[in-house]
């Protein structure tokens, strides 16, 4: 069994109550068989949220959304190369980047979602491993500007395709994503504790 599916096992048995919280709040009686479907919006307030809803919630909403996007952004990166591989203003560096941000960060949803995740919903906030999930949060956030500095801020060429403009537009879009994550983790979620 899966470190996710594991996780979501958990978060589902020990939330029962928190399907119907957010159906109070959002003034619905549909019942949700997911609770990562119950919780996502934007407008809610995560501070006042039990760390399961918001453990539920980065799974759901950050975790699988960035193993989409990697995968999709390294896929439309090749594509991209291979049209404008002689294109004076072409990231070299960009695949090998992604690749490399990709592994990384795969490793450490891994292990917020096979230990720290468990722990914390436990009601455990274990200062060794939140201490090593920030500092690979720095890393990461390190990543993220040299993503930016590979794509001129996000900024195609003049002459750039549409492929290398959704590219670009898709990097942004993971770049803002990423940062969201990092922030409900370090400023929310650990500090609950």
């Amino acid at each position: 069994m899966s470190a996710r599916t594991e996780t979501s096992n958990d978060i589902a048995s020990e939330s029962a109550n928190a399907i119907d919280l957010v159906n109070e709040d959002n003034s619905t009686t549909k019942q949700h068989t997911h609770i990562g479907q119950a919780i996502s919006g934007s407008n809610i307030n995560w501070e006042a949220q039990s760390p399961i809803k918001l453990i539920a919630h980065i799974i759901d909403n950050f975790h699988e959304k960035h193993r989409m996007q990697f995968q999709q952004l390294i896929q439309l990166t090749k594509a991209v190369k291979l049209k404008n591989t002689d294109h004076c203003d072409y990231p070299h560096h960009l695949e090998s980047h992604l690749s490399q941000m990709k592994y990384e960060l795969e490793e450490h949803m891994m292990k917020e979602e096979a230990i720290l995740f468990p722990m914390i919903m436990k009601g455990y906030y274990p200062s060794g491993p939140i201490s090593v999930m920030e500092a690979e949060h720095l890393e990461h956030e390190k990543a993220l500007e040299k993503l930016t500095t590979l794509t001129n801020k996000f900024t195609p060429p003049h002459d750039a395709d549409e492929d290398w403009q959704r590219l670009y537009a898709k990097i942004h879009e993971l770049y803002n994503d990423l940062n969201e994550h990092i922030h409900l983790e370090n400023n929310i979620l650990f500090m609950q504790g």
